[in-house]
């Protein structure tokens, strides 16, 4: 019989295993897209240990675990707005980052942490969540379609020197 997930809220033990599991997935996922340089210089500067520790005590932010047994299978990262949208609500709030073991894809458990985003952002009042994606993670922009996001603007996301087509996409809620 397999372990059960366990899912819970970011505590400051969880830094190593979370700057570790976000650099290894997003190389994963988009490791083929940039130079060696701009790789080493954004997995340092997004992943290090006192960024990690500063967003997991971020009061503004909600990060979610999910661990099987030992293993940090997935996690969530929700917060306030940084995206750069046109008039945006006042109250908006934004889902950061939403990362998977590829163990866990096609599990259900990625829409499992999208309901936990929506439920968090709900319970804070917002009348919108927004959402940076890649303009070619046709997977991804497909799973939030479904919940009903809209591409609503296009932006540069900058990975070293390397600046990738976003689609930002909101939901009204």
């Amino acid at each position: 019989m397999s372990e059960a997930l366990v899912i819970r809220l970011a505590e400051d033990g969880d830094a190593p295993a979370l700057a570790a599991f976000g650099a290894k997935t997003f190389l994963e996922t988009f490791g083929h897209l940039y130079p060696p340089e701009d790789k080493s210089f954004f997995l340092e500067y997004r992943f290090n240990l006192e960024r990690t520790l500063q967003d997991i005590r971020d009061p503004a932010r909600v990060m979610t675990m999910v661990y099987h047994g030992d293993d940090l299978v997935a996690f969530l990262d929700c917060g306030p707005l940084t995206l750069p949208v046109e008039n945006p609500e006042s109250d908006a709030l934004e889902l950061y980052r939403l990362y998977l073991d590829e163990t866990q894809k096609g599990t259900g458990l990625a829409q499992r942490l999208m309901d936990m985003a929506l439920d968090w952002a709900r319970a804070k009042q917002a009348s919108a969540l927004y959402l940076g994606v890649w303009s070619q993670n046709e997977r991804a922009k497909r799973l939030y379609s479904k919940y009903g996001f809209e591409i609503v603007g296009a932006y540069h996301f900058k990975v070293g020197n390397t600046l990738d087509d976003e689609r930002i996409m909101r939901l009204g809620l």
